[in-house]
């Protein structure tokens, strides 16, 4: 019987690894994993463990993307709405609202800043701004 001595990782090199699992959670863990693959989404090999991860967590990367989606859906109803009955002059108002709404509900659901940042179209400066006016 031979032995393999595997040389200690750091946290760094050890997260690939410790990802490839199958009990991923929705919210923190996935959104940390996605901007992590974010940073090498043009390496094959990142694409190929990402894809591993994916298919072995695919409920929790499914509830994860329906939060987004319907987020998104539940503005984008409201500001028709509003745009069909002919009050134009609130909405750029409706809009602030809504994405100060939106921040509110992510930062609740303990979203990392590049989400709210992705679905917002804001940017860190300004969801800090309206972190704090919210508070």
């Amino acid at each position: 019987m031979q032995l393999l001595i595997v040389p200690e990782l750091t946290d760094t090199e050890n997260y690939w690894l410790q990802s490839m699992r199958t009990d991923l959670r929705a919210g923190k863990e996935i959104q940390k994993l996605m901007r992590e693959y974010e940073k090498h989404r043009k390496s094959k090999d990142y694409a190929a463990v990402m894809d591993l991860i994916t298919r072995a967590n695919w409920e929790q990367m499914e509830v994860e993307k329906k939060m987004c989606d319907a987020l998104k859906e539940l503005f984008s109803e409201e500001l028709k709405e509003a745009d069909n009955n002919g009050r134009t002059e609130g909405i750029q108002t409706g809009i602030q609202q809504g994405k100060r709404e939106m921040i509110l509900a992510f930062l609740k659901a303990g979203a990392e800043i590049n989400m709210i940042k992705e679905a917002t179209g804001l940017n860190e400066e300004q969801i800090e701004e309206i972190r704090r006016e919210i508070e």
